[in-house]
């Protein structure tokens, strides 16, 4: 049996334990083993980056319940795997390109993604190192990649399937383009920033000289592009015109004056200039007046020939020059300053450009009805629930879905032209030959959008398509945890997939995790210099502290404000489980086990009450995914009740008691560490190895990471003893240490102290340790004297001999203070109980209840006046 150190060497045992869990297969699931199947998939993370907070939260409070429900008898699977990260693992071997004076074009594609695949597998390691620093206990036998042939397979199956079906189409449509990374992105892809801009106002004239109107733009470059001016069929202003040609101010075109629905009259002068080609609603009005589109601004960013004279400039150089020649030639009628929101990549931060582009796209509505239907009906369950109004947003007013990218890390489009005919084949693989007799094809050059594959996840990690055992086994999933932030980006779109492919739900509940802030509740970013690294973290502070501190603190629907005050809490909470287990195992021989019958009085029934009702809590907390509830509960009745009053009171059994009353306290331990150890893994294992090495039960597993949930404990049923013995035991400890702070009393200066509660005479020596007493003394008498300072407790009163240091003044003062208080508190309770209507309509318990309150303050009341004499 290994001597603990005075200090829990947290570096070492991190390194240590994760080997040793692994090596014993602790983590693997077992679809033989006859239990009940329980399982969960990672949100696989970015195969390009480091852990970082919201990673430590979303896999600390994965593992938690993994390890729970292991530890409850579930054949508990959680599977890990990364994602290939489409647009941003492509970003970082492109940079790397740049540096060495190349780029992916001179490469060619083939070595380009050589190039990727050989980064990936250089750096996917990282990630996983970091998840195995944090304690996840994943069963790395079933590891997945979102680009292995596997779930390639299970990509291209959907495509394929999908396309025939008639629910994936290519054709041309209005697009956001990403003109840095040159590639189309989906709506969700694109983040909005307000920037302080400017609304130029343009004349268009009547081509028959008759007049002109006035439109307002905040892209006055696009206007070489436009194809009409638009106005609402009911404005009367502009009745006389519709139908009318106007000329172009700087093309020389003319162009009609055209009703529709979308214009808002109230809006400007009632007028709008109409771009179909650069912007989605023109586009879709162009598409119903059947006005032709003209691109002007092209996939680079710069304008196209069709732009005339401005051909070849960037479009933010050609707006100047446009608005230049407009002011020149009169045709500028004023210009204002104008909060513009403006359309960024996501990923690039470039301004994207609306574009008309060939491109694949999925037709999801029919997918979105059924997923809009289970969280409708609970078959989907979300906590917090509010995040159902979003999901009823989004779901009822979804678009089709842009799945094609122009990168070429990720799964390629299987879809094939033939190079004779042009004929589209769209299959599981190329084709052998053409219907004209052709066999040389060029592939769709564009890839899936990443989300794609992260659809299908939950079941292509089983084995989908293939009609595998553990396909049957682990799908659905149980729960699912995530970042709200991606609610529609990945969670709607697993469900969509799950009810159409596999005609079941991917999962049957969903846990929203909260968002991490700085302390003061500011979102983190380099730019502010306030991001947390949860390696440094781990590195400064144990992965245990930061595990229960981002549980303790991860409320459903509210952010953690993450601080270094909140992390040295936690140091401190698994500073406190090490000494208090450290202090039992230097008073406890080897021949003390968890064989050894125990034995049990007061302390040990009050300690046994205190476990049952806060694990029964805990239980309950951990299924209902209230972590923070659960680590609360679970810090309290360590650190308030086992170290600080248990550990206190059994002191005197440590040293001298009898085989059973040691055996008592090393059971309680015992069961404390198994209802952490979901928590703290690392901390618990080490303790539980120094502890209990030889004093196992036989049968029992030798980790603690393979024993069971104790809440079913038989100890944890045991009952008796006088329930509130110890509670006014704590009543009179506190009461004490507050007097000594009242009268300034150095909190180690020892003084004799009295009470008049003689049932505690008994402990009588705690109370001296833990308040730094010199003496107590139990007795029925009065206690007041001038030279003593009195508190009230609950049935009786304490007080200190402060002979010399005692204020008479000022203990009065607080005796009359106390008279107040309670006299106030009494008033509603007295009226209360004197309405006869309340006392007869009133639940008995509600009753009983004031009568209970009312009775302990009076009778405090009587004590308190006798005091005061």
């Amino acid at each position: 049996m290994r001597e603990m150190d005075k200090a829990f060497d947290f570096r070492t045992a991190q390194t240590r334990w994760y080997s040793v869990w692994e090596e014993s297969r602790a983590f693997e699931a077992a679809p033989e083993s006859g239990k009940e199947p329980w399982s969960i998939v990672i949100p696989p993370p970015n195969i390009t980056g480091n852990l970082h907070m919201g990673h430590a939260l979303v896999n600390t409070l994965h593992d938690v319940l993994t390890r729970f429900k292991r530890a409850q008898g579930f054949d508990a699977l959680w599977v890990p795997g990364t994602d290939h990260a489409g647009i941003a693992t492509q970003m970082m071997v492109e940079r790397q390109l740049k540096a060495e004076g190349t780029d992916r074009h001179q490469l060619g594609r083939d070595a380009f993604e050589a190039r990727i695949w050989d980064w990936k597998e250089k750096n996917q390691g990282a990630i996983e190192h970091q998840l195995k620093r944090l304690g996840c206990s994943v069963d790395w036998t079933r590891n997945r990649f979102t680009l292995d042939p596997a779930l390639n397979k299970a990509v291209r199956k959907v495509f394929v399937e999908s396309y025939k079906a008639g629910r994936i189409y290519r054709g041309p449509r209005m697009i956001q383009w990403d003109p840095a990374l040159q590639t189309a992105l989906s709506d969700l892809e694109v983040k909005y920033e307000e920037r302080r801009g400017k609304l130029w106002h343009l004349r268009y004239p009547l081509a028959d000289g008759s007049g002109d109107v006035v439109v307002a733009t905040t892209r006055p470059e696009t206007m070489l592009g436009d194809t009409a001016v638009a106005v609402h069929p009911e404005d009367e202003r502009y009745q006389g015109m519709i139908g009318k040609l106007m000329d172009h101010p700087l093309t020389g075109r003319q162009i009609p004056v055209v009703a529709d629905t979308f214009v808002d009259p109230a809006f400007g002068t009632g007028c709008v200039k109409v771009t179909p080609a650069h912007d989605p609603n023109d586009f879709a009005a162009g598409q119903r007046l059947g006005l032709p589109s003209i691109t002007i601004i092209g996939f680079d960013a710069k304008m196209t020939a069709e732009a005339g004279a401005y051909a070849g400039l960037d479009r933010f150089e050609a707006r100047k020059r446009v608005v230049a020649d407009l002011e020149e030639q009169g045709f500028l009628v004023k210009v204002e300053d104008y909060v513009n929101k403006i359309s960024l990549s996501d990923r690039s931060g470039a301004v994207l450009e609306p574009l008309v582009s060939e491109q694949w796209f999925m037709d999801v509505r029919e997918a979105a009805a059924k997923a809009l239907d289970t969280v409708n009906t609970g078959a989907i369950q979300f906590t917090p629930e509010h995040h159902v109004a979003v999901w009823n947003h989004w779901l009822t007013n979804i678009q089709d879905w842009c799945i094609s990218r122009q990168l070429v890390w990720g799964h390629r489009i299987p879809a094939w032209t033939c190079d004779a005919c042009g004929t589209l084949h769209v299959e599981l693989e190329q084709p052998s030959a053409c219907t004209c007799g052709n066999a040389k094809f060029t592939q769709d050059p564009d890839t899936l959008d990443t989300w794609f594959s992260s659809a299908l996840w939950p079941f292509s990690v089983f084995g989908w398509p293939e009609e595998s055992d553990e396909l049957k086994r682990y799908y659905p999933t149980s729960v699912l945890i995530t970042g709200y932030d991606i609610l529609f980006f990945w969670v709607a779109r697993m469900a969509m997939a799950g009810l159409t492919w596999m005609g079941d739900v991917p999962f049957r509940k969903v846990y929203f995790n909260s968002l991490v802030r700085d302390a003061s509740g500011q979102k983190m970013s380099k730019t502010k210099g306030n991001v947390i690294d949860p390696l440094e973290v781990m590195e400064e502070y144990g992965t245990d502290a930061l595990r229960f501190s981002l549980a303790i603190m991860a409320a459903p629907g509210t952010d953690i404000a993450m601080s270094t005050a909140r992390l040295e809490a936690s140091r401190n909470f698994c500073n406190k489980l090490w000494n208090a287990s450290r202090f039992v195992q230097m008073n406890l021989d080897e021949s003390i086990t968890l064989a050894t019958t125990p034995e049990f009085g007061e302390a040990e029934f009050w300690m046994i009450g205190r476990m049952r009702d806060s694990l029964t809590a805990v239980t309950r907390a951990l299924e209902e995914f209230r972590f923070h509830e659960a680590s609360d509960l679970l810090y309290h009745l360590v650190w308030d009740d086992f170290c600080a009053t248990y550990i206190e009171l059994a002191k005197v059994q440590l040293v001298s008691g009898t085989a059973g009353q040691k055996a008592a306290i090393l059971h309680f331990l015992d069961i404390l560490l198994r209802a952490l150890h979901p928590f703290v893994p690392f901390l618990t294992e080490e303790i539980h190895e120094a502890m209990m090495d030889g004093r196992l039960r036989a049968g029992e597993p030798a980790l603690l990471a393979q024993r069971s949930w104790p809440v079913d404990e038989p100890l944890l049923q045991v009952r008796g003893g006088d329930t509130e013995i110890i509670p006014r035991f704590q009543d009179i400890l506190s009461a004490l240490l507050r007097l000594k702070a009242e009268q300034g009393v150095d909190p180690a200066k020892r003084v004799p102290a009295f009470c008049s509660l003689t049932e505690l005479e008994p402990f009588a020596e705690a109370l001296k340790s833990i308040a730094r007493l010199e003496s107590v003394t139990f007795s029925k008498s009065d206690l007041a004297a001038p030279t003593r300072s009195v508190a009230v407790v609950a049935g009786g009163a304490v007080a200190l001999e402060l002979a010399g240091l005692k204020d008479p003044v000022a203990e009065k003062a607080k005796l009359e203070k106390e008279l107040a208080k309670l006299e106030k508190e009494l008033v509603p309770l007295r009226a209360r109980l004197a309405d006869d209507s309340f006392v007869t309509k009133a639940p008995e318990a509600a009753v009983a209840k004031l009568r209970g309150q009312a009775e302990e303050r009076e009778q405090r009341l009587a004590q308190v006046k006798a005091l005061l004499g």
